[in-house]
């Protein structure tokens, strides 16, 4: 009995993944193949007038592209880069005893080298799109759920636990140390260069004067911030699509082995 009901979730997961998680990503590509690109003067110049005309609060599904900017250039904790935004990760690295069953049966112990996230920071305000050619603004506010963030991965880097010192924000962490010995720490940086190309699917409207991207109200619509060009991401999707699809279809065979021999 139990073979079968994992069976039958394996298959359950299956299907999702092949028909709805592949499906998904497909459409996704259909809205940024198929969006026309606009330029941040044209949709406040649309956005403005239809406030004129009495519609308050109109919005617009938009397509935009230009480089990132930021009010106050954010500096990244480890590598003390100025940059867009910033998503600084650091890990404990440690050793912890493990027991296991060798193929004889016995049991044996060994130290394994492991790794435990011990710290997630973030930079604050609003990053912001900027026409190169006229300098006109769109902003974005980051803590919005239900984005596409795609951002570039700029450092990684692992030091031991006696030159952690120099960093100021390992001086202020509080935190509980695991396994049995401390080895070190790895520091990660995912970054958005100033000045690097955007990509930007979302929906657009006026605040206070201002131009802001925010998550559709339509959730079928996708809502992305790339350092990706269109083309990097429409072949990314591709990939995760056809990984979907296989993935899922391999699921349900293993559903299906699981159920027939347990």
């Amino acid at each position: 009995m139990e073979s079968i009901l994992i069976g039958l979730l394996l298959i359950a997961g299956g299907v999702f993944s092949s028909v709805f998680v592949s499906k998904k990503i497909k459409n996704k590509n259909i809205e940024i193949q198929y969006m026309r690109t606009s330029t941040i003067g044209e949709v406040e110049e649309t956005l403005k007038e239809n406030e004129a005309s009495g519609l308050q609060g109109y919005r617009e599904y938009v397509e935009l592209k230009g480089v990132a900017d930021v009010e106050t250039p954010q500096e990244t904790p480890f590598s003390k880069r100025r940059v867009a935004y910033y998503e600084a990760d650091l890990y404990q690295v440690y050793e912890e005893l493990h027991t296991y069953q060798d193929d004889k049966g016995k049991t044996q112990q060994k130290m394994e080298r492991r790794e435990s996230r011990i710290s997630n920071q973030k930079s604050s305000g609003n990053l912001i799109l900027k026409d190169p050619q006229s300098g006109e603004q769109a902003y974005i506010r980051l803590t919005q759920m239900g984005m596409q963030l795609d951002t570039i991965k700029d450092f990684d880097k692992f030091e031991p636990q006696n030159m952690m010192q120099q960093y100021s924000f390992f001086n202020a962490l509080r935190f509980t140390p695991m396994g049995s010995r401390t080895l070190g720490y790895r520091m990660t940086e995912k970054i958005i260069p100033l000045g690097h190309s955007l990509y930007v699917l979302g929906e657009a409207y006026l605040e206070n004067g201002r131009l802001y991207i925010e998550k559709p109200a339509d959730s079928k619509k996708p809502f992305i911030v790339s350092v990706k060009n269109e083309s990097e991401l429409v072949q990314s999707n591709k990939l995760k699509a056809n990984l979907a699809f296989v993935g899922g279809i391999a699921l349900g065979l293993i559903g299906i082995f699981v159920m027939l021999f347990g």
